[in-house]
């Protein structure tokens, strides 16, 4: 019986070890070579993409949230039109934050789709790390979160 016993403790524990660890994953969109794979935090997988307004040219910030799939949570900026909320819709809150905006949402993003443009200077923001996009692929980046409850 104890054999048995040691015998399964064995097996959960070569399970466990081998587990995926919750990580967000960076491919090529058409092609789906991998580029980059970065930890996140299980209990709340969640990145942030920056880029420059291509009229504005100010600061956005888009946060994403995973839960089965990519969720749009959060977007801040500064200015207004060009493509940039002016009011909140359904279920979604617009407030002023300091000289910009926030708005939370949560619209499901999937497939999470980026085109890395030099010119808007596309940045990955995940914890204190910040990757140029560009510094990655020049073609579409697909982002997946892997090995997360969920995924």
């Amino acid at each position: 019986m104890r054999t048995r016993h040691a015998a399964t403790a064995a097996c959960l524990l070569v399970v466990a070890t081998s587990a995926v660890a919750c990580e967000l994953v960076l491919s090529e969109h058409r092609s789906g070579a991998e580029l980059k794979r970065l930890p996140l935090d299980a209990a709340q997988p969640e990145w942030r993409i920056a880029f420059e307004h291509s009229v504005l040219g100010t600061t956005v910030i888009d946060r994403y949230r995973f839960a089965h799939e990519a969720h749009l949570v959060e977007e801040r900026f500064e200015g207004q039109g060009y493509g940039l909320p002016h009011i909140a819709g359904p279920g979604e809150q617009l407030t002023r934050d300091g000289a910009g905006w926030r708005l939370q949402l949560d619209r499901v993003v999937d497939p999470l789709v980026v085109r890395p443009l030099p010119q808007q200077r596309v940045r990955l923001l995940l914890g204190k790390g910040e990757w140029l996009l560009g510094s990655f692929s020049a073609q579409a980046i697909e982002f997946r979160a892997r090995g997360c409850s969920g995924s």
